[in-house]
């Protein structure tokens, strides 16, 4: 039974229920995951104020960690689903419970709110009408249309709704709808595409740092020996016999012209167009196997599956992660530089999938996009800072910010910004994200960087879709602790404190 005098509790002010429960243990427990969970959710229900009866509380699935479990169970009422109440129970290797996030719904008159709201729904053929006019209005339809009966908690009432998801191309997006199911009326819409804005791209990782050359500008299609010391031979494991660039982890068959060479000899420079489908193809299948390496394998591993890449996705300078049902895919854009010249933008772009790897939906609060944006300039700064000196580790896409006419900045994003939070919030979450790429670089600074980058990948495990930078300083604490026994929690600790966030 939790005592919550022994333990770590945040409240939710507006349900006065308490959201998470941290920094406490259970004694071990025998059993699966789930049936872990279910006892001590069985025995600390009224504690954690869940009315919501354990039937109602379906288990979805176990999500495994390196150094702990996570056990999710949706609610549902009389049969339906709620969206967004959930039940995160975290358990360690020794099968103690050591962390629980409520994010139920009270259902004390939920089921009167729920009848009030009930109304006769509109017939199929009219909600399917609206969805059509809807994609009409954003796009070209570039995915099925999946359909998912739900009830809506808004502004203390519940309604009845449909959650509709759906990809669209020109332009790219992949949007997430909430349809009444009475009136038909969009209660909600949202755009969960994953955007970075990238302008150029280059090798390992790019020309600027090889060359240690900050006056580069892009000249392709003119001067190409400029570049002719930047590039680096390296070996492309574990290609398909098909000869297309196409592995266990990354699969470049997306892109315009797929390239395919049965001789398996794809060496190029820059002024050929399949140069960017070479940078995808080695960049992200070597972070991959760098991840796998840090324990994060087998039942563990994070995105352990071809990803697909549109190396030259269009003329925009633009590049995003898709969530979209049936996509899960990366698309690069052609504006300015091509982006997939540069590596920092490519291993960004695949945090973003990463993230939703572990989490399915991350970042749906503003918080929780910045974490994202954050994580993702962490990741491509990481991965490449043993081959920067100097200044040059703490700036990212170098190439992507000087590389082209009219005003070529120092970088895009930086490592060691000075913001603190919550002051020097903009509201923008490439911006916000400084914030919190900067923790994570501190982080580096004390751990190492394996020892960091594993601790920081393992606390991912521990947020859920609208957790927020409090909620990743938490989670890396806690990830510590599971790992490597909390040694360094006064310090991890001191890094979220002085920036504001703890």
């Amino acid at each position: 039974m939790l005592d919550f005098k022994k333990c770590k509790v945040r409240w939710d002010k507006g349900k006065y229920v308490p959201r998470k429960v941290y920094d406490f243990e259970t004694e071990s427990t025998p059993g699966t995951p789930k049936d872990i969970a279910e006892k001590f959710l069985k025995e600390n229900l009224r504690l954690l104020k869940i009315t919501a009866l354990l039937k109602d509380l379906k288990y979805e699935k176990t999500i495994k960690s390196l150094g702990a479990c996570t056990a999710l169970f949706q609610q549902y009422f009389k049969g339906t689903p709620i969206h967004g109440a959930w039940i995160a129970v975290h358990i360690d290797q020794k099968n103690r419970v050591f962390m629980v996030k409520n994010d139920t719904v009270p259902v004390a008159n939920l089921e009167e709110k729920v009848s009030k709201a009930k109304a006769t729904p509109l017939p199929a053929f009219k909600i399917d009408a609206i969805i059509k006019q809807k994609i009409k209005h954003y796009g070209i339809l570039d995915s099925p249309i999946q359909k998912e009966s739900m009830i809506y908690a808004l502004k203390g009432d519940f309604r009845q709704i449909w959650k509709v998801k759906f990809g669209t191309k020109k332009p790219a997006a992949s949007w997430v709808l909430f349809l009444d199911k009475a009136t038909g009326h969009i209660i909600e819409e949202r755009n969960v595409l994953w955007k970075a804005k990238g302008k150029g791209h280059v090798f390992k990782p790019n020309p600027v740092v090889t060359l240690d050359r900050d006056d580069l500008l892009d000249q392709k299609d003119k001067d190409q020996a400029i570049f002719a010391g930047a590039y680096k031979n390296v070996v492309l494991m574990d290609l398909a016999e098909n000869g297309y660039l196409k592995g266990s982890y990354v699969d470049t068959t997306e892109t315009p012209n797929s390239v395919r060479q049965m001789d398996f000899n794809f060496v190029c420079s820059r002024d050929n167009d399949r140069f960017e489908a070479v940078m995808a193809y080695y960049h992200i299948n070597a972070l991959q196997r760098y991840i796998q390496s840090l324990g994060f394998k087998d039942d563990k591993s994070i995105l352990n599956r071809p990803i697909k890449v549109n190396a030259h996705g269009g003329p925009d300078d633009q590049s995003y992660y898709d969530p979209s049902p049936d996509k899960h895919d990366l698309t690069f854009g052609d504006g300015g530089v091509d982006d997939a010249e540069d590596a920092e933008i490519i291993l960004h772009e695949y945090g973003h999938a990463i993230q939703d790897a572990i989490v399915p939906g991350f970042g749906q609060s503003l918080e929780g996009r910045s974490m994202g944006e954050g994580f993702g300039d962490y990741l491509a700064g990481s991965f490449f800072c043993r081959l920067k000196k100097g200044e040059r580790k703490v700036r990212i896409a170098e190439w992507d910010a000087k590389g082209y006419e009219g005003g070529p900045q120092e970088c895009l994003r930086r490592l060691d910004s000075a913001k603190h939070y919550p002051e020097d919030m903009e509201g923008e979450e490439h911006a916000d994200g400084e914030i919190w790429s900067a923790c994570l670089w501190k982080v580096q600074k004390l751990l190492g960087r394996k020892k960091a980058d594993t601790v920081i990948l393992e606390g991912q495990f521990y947020l859920n879709q609208y957790s927020d930078l409090k909620d990743g300083a938490e989670a890396i604490i806690l990830a510590e602790k599971n790992l490597y026994a909390g040694k360094r929690t006064k310090s991890l600790t001191k890094i979220f404190k002085d920036r504001g966030i703890l």
